[in-house]
């Protein structure tokens, strides 16, 4: 049994790595919100950018489990739909550096954009970056002190809504953090890796 779960898991992993080809997070965010009712479901995921079921089925629950869609069921229970957690209700053009990883600039820039509070949301739409990349890169800001993880419960629900602030003096006076080389070259290492993987 934990054999097999164990595959499950890498099957599901490799699932979004690869149809991350077809459709990025943040195209698949923006596809969610351009709906009139803002309201998805797996066979329109298939329709749209040609995914399989699985891989379909995959992503919409990759979002779900990271916070950033709300499950939905028909009165019968028999069909599952998604629609964002928290509506995108402002543009995310931020100007950040040329690195294909989120330095520490463009995580300052991107607070600011945001009046210093962020959700994964927000990171995908300013970065563009997959969740798996984000979510690394934000347990090294934890881990450094830069940032704290705030969880938003929903009643009845596992999954939660992660919000992020800046921890002191990175509050206060962000401009003075902008440029910390040596943490740029931790979070390419990252980046790197958690793109091989």
């Amino acid at each position: 049994m934990i054999g097999f779960t164990i595959a499950y898991i890498r099957k599901v992993n490799k699932s979004i790595k690869e149809s991350q080809v077809e459709v990025s997070d943040k195209e698949l965010l923006e596809f969610i919100n351009s709906q009139p009712d803002k309201i998805i479901n797996r066979a329109a995921i298939r329709e749209e950018f040609g995914l399989t079921k699985f891989d379909a089925g995959g992503r919409l629950r990759h979002f779900f489990n990271n916070g950033l869609l709300r499950m939905l069921t028909t009165s019968n229970g028999m069909k599952r739909y998604y629609t964002l957690a928290k509506p995108i209700d402002k543009s995310y053009d931020v100007a950040l550096t040329d690195d294909p990883f989120m330095t520490v600039e463009d995580l300052m820039l991107i607070f600011r954009h945001n009046d210093y509070q962020v959700t994964m949301q927000e990171l995908i739409l300013c970065t563009g970056l997959p969740i798996k990349v984000i979510v690394e890169e934000m347990k090294y800001f934890e881990k450094e002190g830069v940032v704290k993880r705030l969880l938003l419960s929903n009643l009845g629900s596992y999954y939660h809504q992660k919000h992020y602030s800046l921890n002191e003096p990175y509050r206060s006076n962000p401009e003075s953090y902008m440029k910390l080389q040596d943490a740029n070259f931790e979070l390419k290492e990252i980046y790197e890796h958690v793109r091989k993987v």
